[in-house]
């Protein structure tokens, strides 16, 4: 299993980076396929990766993506572990959100010393605020129960907060009993990087944003976001799916520039009551976990 989380680390330096979930296969050592799944999960990325689990008697499933359609997350993780394959965060890198219940479904687990797992509740709003969601989180907790979770990791994955996020820590991991290898530091130093393992890209996450904001995307929009500010404010996913799924004329991008870390974008929208926008924002990003993430958004129009 060393030789093969090596190559692991290998094939993950070598993907480019990308915002629409890349799910393939590679060949490993021991008889043992190397399934990646990297960028943002969409609806329908379960059936791609089925057809690939189909194809692989073992697999290492490799995971390195921001979260996105929580359905589709679920459906992967269960094939997983229906399948009987182990999951891998590499080498500094993040898999939150619907990425993190995949990696919970592995068997074994296993877990670099530099990359974060998050969990981040099922959510519905009230008031205007993001609270947790009980038929959401009972989806979640019954799949968790499915993969074999014990009833303490159980209440801490669904107990996630609706906004932030919730880091998986090796103190709670072995409080709540979920049990993961950690990659050993010696043999994630021995993996090469390429020139396409780090690369800050504002105008490729900011115009994934916006194309998420014009499908009422909110699960794909807020995965492009920072951890942190997830679930709050204007990138609250139940916000982004009812405000941009109530409209006449979808937003649609007018001009995305670059200036250092920050992108100005306009657009423009009509909603059904009536209500025309041509807007214009300043949006900020930042190069975290191996991804560029948005952190601020200053809309310059009031829309």
């Amino acid at each position: 299993m060393r030789h093969l989380l090596f190559a692991a680390l290998f094939l993950f330096s070598s993907l480019a980076v990308g915002h629409a979930a890349q799910i393939t296969s590679e060949p490993g050592v021991s008889g043992i396929d190397l399934i990646t799944v990297k960028g943002v999960i969409n609806v329908g990325d379960d059936a791609v990766f089925r057809r690939l689990a189909t194809a692989s008697d073992k697999a290492l499933v490799v995971l390195n993506s921001e979260g996105g359609a929580l359905s589709a997350g679920i459906e992967i993780g269960r094939a997983i572990r229906l399948r009987g394959f182990a999951t891998v965060v590499a080498q500094q890198t993040l898999c939150a959100s619907a990425c993190a219940l995949i990696w919970l479904a592995g068997s074994p687990r296993f877990l670099d010393r530099a990359s974060k797992i998050g969990f981040h509740a099922a959510f519905r709003l009230a008031d205007g605020k993001a609270s947790e969601s009980g038929v959401g989180n009972a989806l979640v907790g019954a799949y968790l129960d499915q993969i074999g979770l014990p009833e303490a990791a159980i209440i801490y994955v669904t107990t996630a907060p609706p906004e932030g996020i919730e880091w998986l820590t090796p103190e709670k991991a072995t409080r709540v009993g979920i049990a993961y290898q950690p990659i050993e530091p010696e043999t994630a130093a021995r993996a090469p990087r390429s020139e396409s393992e780090s690369v800050f890209d504002p105008m490729t996450t900011v115009s994934a944003f916006y194309s998420a904001l014009s499908a009422a995307d909110g699960e794909r929009a807020s995965a492009l976001v920072v951890p942190e500010k997830r679930g709050k404010g204007p990138f609250n996913e139940r916000s982004i799916q009812d405000y941009f799924g109530d409209m006449s004329m979808p937003l649609t991008l007018r001009s995305v520039t670059r200036s250092n870390d920050e992108v100005r974008v306009a657009y423009d929208y009509v909603t059904n009551a009536g209500r025309t926008c041509h807007g214009r924002a300043v949006v900020q990003t930042v190069f975290v976990y191996g991804k560029t993430l948005i952190s601020r958004i200053k809309a310059l129009d009031g829309c």
